[in-house]
């Protein structure tokens, strides 16, 4: 299979340089999360799965945050991270740890807020990282979770499957996407009381190659690319996307989930 033995950490570390860029939409979904938090004193913030430190930024510029957390799995990533908090925010005591979801060595009860965008839907076990994310929020205070939604991107499961590619592909998304209903009953398994979930659907209009250049961003590890090519299967994909493009470009729908919750106080 293409992209097999390029872990997901690898191809965000690979991908780090540009990643910014070609995210710029869900850099946005990332404010509207933080804008989506109850009010309260966010002081300790932990951000997982925090990727170049977008969300962090977020909170950080809204609310009056002394320490941050962040954990990912890529160290290219946190390397961006470290310098865009330190150019930004040089008085903010911030920790980078580079550690999977389910073996974070955070403490429980510790944070006031902890915050996951655009990186659950990599997590393999969804309702555990949830439960594990739970228990490092502080009694009355709150989680906010943004992943891709249930139903989204039938134009670009279309593509892939037109240029064969690989079942970890094709069965990418109703394995990791995730609708309304789930990420609720994950929540409260996991103590939590959802304060408000829900779901944004955008048509996009893309140049092909902008999407090209957003997916080898974001999914770099799948496509099998070697240092500075492309492998066979990235180019057929960017073919059929230049095929199925239009006037105004790649036309698809994509669904974000927001969801954020609070641990009810003690």
């Amino acid at each position: 299979m293409a992209g097999e033995g390029t872990s997901a950490p690898e191809g965000f570390t690979k991908g780090a340089d540009t990643y910014d860029e070609a995210v710029r939409h869900n850099i946005a979904g990332s404010e509207r999360l933080v804008a989506a938090l109850p009010d309260g004193a966010y002081r300790a913030v932990l951000d997982v799965g925090c990727g170049t430190g977008w969300t962090s930024a977020a909170m950080l510029r809204r609310h009056p945050v002394e320490r941050i957390v962040g954990v990912d799995a890529s160290e290219g990533m946190l390397e961006r991270f470290a310098a865009k908090l330190h150019d930004e925010f040089p008085g903010v005591a911030v920790e980078l740890r580079n550690e999977d979801v389910m073996r974070m060595d955070v403490p429980d009860g510790a944070f006031d807020a902890v915050l996951c965008a655009m990186a659950m839907h990599w997590f393999p076990d969804k309702t555990g990282a949830v439960a594990r994310m739970a228990r490092a929020v502080r009694p009355g205070g709150a989680m906010g979770v943004l992943t891709t939604g249930r139903g989204g991107e039938l134009e670009w499961q279309e593509v892939l499957r037109r240029v064969g590619a690989p079942g970890a592909w094709t069965g990418w998304f109703d394995e990791n996407q995730r609708d309304v209903d789930e990420i609720a009953a994950d929540m409260r398994a996991a103590g939590l009381e959802p304060l408000d979930v829900w779901m944004e659907r955008r048509r996009r209009h893309t140049d092909p190659d902008a999407f090209m250049a957003r997916t080898r961003a974001v999914a770099g590890h799948m496509l099998g690319n070697p240092p500075g090519g492309f492998s066979d299967l990235d180019q057929r994909i960017l073919r059929e996307l230049h095929a199925s493009s239009g006037p105004e470009g790649f036309a698809y729908d994509y669904c974000k989930l927001y969801a954020v919750a609070r641990r009810p106080a003690a």
